[in-house]
């Protein structure tokens, strides 16, 4: 005997279907940093569904649809290549990301899919929070994030990276980028821009980008014009201040 649906129930079971979630997946080893993050991208990005997994076979789970981006952290090298291929196979659609300790230690295998666009996004652990929930957000949309440590190391064996990355900072929607000011930042503006976020002098942003002082000053005042702020406090509020949040956390005080 089949039990029949009246009209409103079938309105409500359509609104499910319209109301469903993509999914944004943290496959991590469990640990206070990833339970941390997975809590902040929760309460950031509400909109979506997070699910924490800790094996990778389970990314083959047929009930794990819709997924808009994968999170990867403390990933063992030796079975990295075989979780790329497993997302890249079953989750095409989806973007991904890899958090990683520092960006100039990431293992060369691993960088080599960085080279070869198959990672979207690095999340080194010294990113302000504020930042690096911006650079998630980024990924949601299609776009990239690279940390210029990671660059300078792929610069002589990719010329084509720099050029993505320039794409995606274009990619940005027009109320995103509302938030930049009139100009879009560029890739090395934007590489400026974290580092300023972080509270980075002048002097040292020169020496990580490879940079004269002066060089970098030309860039931060371009970054000012854009934005129409006047100091490095009011570029850092203007650019985040899409997330709605006054007094963003940080990764360390």
């Amino acid at each position: 005997m089949y039990r029949t649906g009246s009209g409103l129930s079938d309105f409500e079971d359509n609104s499910k279907v319209l109301a469903k979630k993509s999914k944004i997946v943290m496959l991590a080893r469990a640990d206070l940093l990833a339970e941390c993050l997975t809590q902040a991208i929760s309460t950031r990005f509400q909109g979506h569904e997070v699910v924490s997994l800790s094996e990778a076979d389970s990314l083959l789970d047929g009930n794990l649809d819709d997924v808009a981006l994968v999170m990867l952290y403390r990933i063992p090298a030796t079975t990295f290549p075989s979780v790329i291929r497993t997302i890249h196979e079953f989750h095409p659609r989806a973007s991904i990301g890899l958090v990683v300790e520092n960006a100039d230690e990431v293992d060369t295998s691993i960088a080599g899919f960085v080279d070869e666009g198959l990672i979207h996004g690095v999340l080194p652990l010294n990113l302000h929070l504020d930042v690096c929930l911006t650079a998630i957000d980024l990924l949601m949309k299609g776009g990239e994030h690279f940390p210029a440590a990671l660059l300078r190391r792929l610069a002589p064996k990719s010329a084509g990276l720099p050029a993505r990355q320039e794409a995606s900072v274009a990619a940005l929607p027009s109320a995103q980028r509302s938030d930049i000011g009139n100009g879009v930042l560029t890739t090395r503006e934007i590489q400026i821009l974290d580092l300023i976020c972080m509270g980075t002098q002048n002097k040292i942003i020169a020496d990580r980008l490879g940079l004269s002082e002066n060089t970098v000053k030309v860039h931060v005042r371009n970054i000012y014009k854009k934005m129409n702020v006047r100091n490095r406090t009011e570029a850092a509020s203007h650019y985040f201040r899409h997330d709605g949040d006054a007094n963003p956390p940080r990764w360390h005080n």
